[in-house]
């Protein structure tokens, strides 16, 4: 069966399977709540309105006559997932079964059409399609580049205040840089930007240097490997490849660099599982698999590096329209910030706590507690003992809506099987 059409038939699936009670209670179930606090035996959560109305003992906790009960015995609820960089427009409608099916239930999207985004955003939030909450920048703001979309090309200093004001009118919540934007108009778009009070995250224009960038306040800088071209491009650099550029970072420039995005409170998001896919396991060459395997051995270490300094981290998979799954690679992006020295919890907190705190809403997201919105992930086995846990999903909340994922699963069988 095709994918799109397999893929249409799970998005239906999703539709018809979820519970549309407007009250219902997890019981005897593990809270890890990601507020830092100790895991919870035995608690029940209730929920309604799409809201977490409640969470305490279940001894204790009194379900409403009216609620649905489901049994969370032996099992595990962590909060909802995001994915801090994602492209949705190139990844098509086509992820979002993909995400919610893997407990992704928010992202920062990082650059696309934004009148195909916003119709996304209005359908999920009027209930005609079933898919993440969505924070989203629009067109990248880039130097010129041939034969790429979703830009808005910028050369000079006047140009890039234009845009700011641009994009600020066209409702962005935050501005997306990409690689080509000239030094002199980086500048200019950040000075702009903070007089019209919009963030900025970056991925990195060449000849600005992270310690510059994270110096004119943006808000987070994207992709591990660009910390390396700052390193080969900033004035005075030495370092001329990018294992040379590595060794520099893991050294005192470093931990100077670090302290500074600490200082400044510059976030990162380092999407390693997008170096790994795109240029470890899509190498089938012996004699090119090593060099590059050591370079994202030492990108872990770089992680580690950051972390260790204090530095803000956000988890991320830079999913899009090449090797990078929606959904299944945030769960792999997880899995190497614990090889990179984060413990599970951090690493759960780097996609549920920490978005909550990038974007300003601790009081609707990002954790277990009573009045947030009702995105959640039920587990069967414990994401504390081992991260790759967060990938034995048994069910999904989503607003306060239930969806079993194996009722998702059995009906996306039939619906194939129809289909052939």
């Amino acid at each position: 069966m095709p994918k799109r059409i397999l893929l249409s038939f799970l998005l239906f699936s999703f539709s018809a399977t979820a519970q549309t009670k407007r009250s219902f209670a997890i019981t005897h179930v593990t809270v890890i709540d990601c507020s830092g606090t100790a895991a919870r035996p035995n608690s029940t959560v209730i929920i309604s309105g799409g809201r977490i109305v409640s969470v305490g003992p279940s001894e204790t906790v009194k379900i409403p006559t009216a609620a649905h009960a489901v049994d969370g015995n032996g099992k595990f609820l962590i909060p909802g997932l995001w994915d801090m960089h994602g492209h949705l427009t190139d990844a098509t409608e086509d992820a979002f079964p993909l995400l919610i099916m893997n407990g992704v239930t928010g992202v920062r999207d990082m650059g696309g059409d934004l009148a195909q985004i916003d119709r996304w955003r209005s359908e999920i939030e009027s209930g005609a399609r079933v898919g993440p909450h969505i924070i989203r920048a629009g067109p990248f703001v880039d130097g010129p580049k041939e034969g790429v979309t979703n830009r808005l090309t910028v050369r000079t200093p006047e140009e890039a205040r234009r845009a700011v004001h641009d994009l600020k009118a066209k409702g962005v919540d935050f501005i997306k840089v990409h690689n080509a934007l000239p030094p002199a108009a980086f500048f200019a778009l950040m000075d702009e930007a903070h007089k019209e009070h919009i963030s900025v995250a970056v991925h990195l224009p060449k000849n600005v240097s992270s310690a510059e960038a994270s110096d004119a306040g943006v808000v987070s800088l994207e992709h591990v490997e660009t910390m390396y071209e700052s390193a080969m491009w900033r004035k005075g650099a030495t370092a001329k490849t990018v294992e040379q550029a590595q060794d520099e970072i893991l050294g005192p420039i470093g931990q100077q660099l670090f302290q500074r995005f600490v200082k400044n409170g510059t976030w990162y998001v380092p999407t390693l599982v997008a170096y790994e896919r795109g240029f470890v396991l899509w190498s089938n060459d012996p004699e090119s698999l090593k060099p590059r395997l050591n370079v994202h051995e030492k990108n872990i270490e770089v992680v580690r590096m950051m972390h260790k300094a204090g530095v803000q981290i956000m988890a991320g998979s830079d999913f899009s329209d090449w090797g990078i799954v929606p959904g299944i690679d945030l769960h792999n992006e997880l899995a190497l910030l614990v090889e990179a020295g984060f413990t599970p919890m951090e690493a759960l907190q780097a996609a549920t706590l920490n978005p909550a705190k990038f974007l300003g809403k601790t009081d609707t997201y990002g954790t277990i507690q009573a009045g947030r919105v009702a995105d959640l992930i039920l587990l069967d086995m414990n994401p504390l003992e081992d991260i790759s846990h967060t990938r034995k999903i048994h069910a999904v909340v989503l607003g306060g809506r239930f969806f079993p994922i194996a009722s998702l699963r059995k009906q996306a069988l039939q619906d194939a099987a129809k289909g052939n």
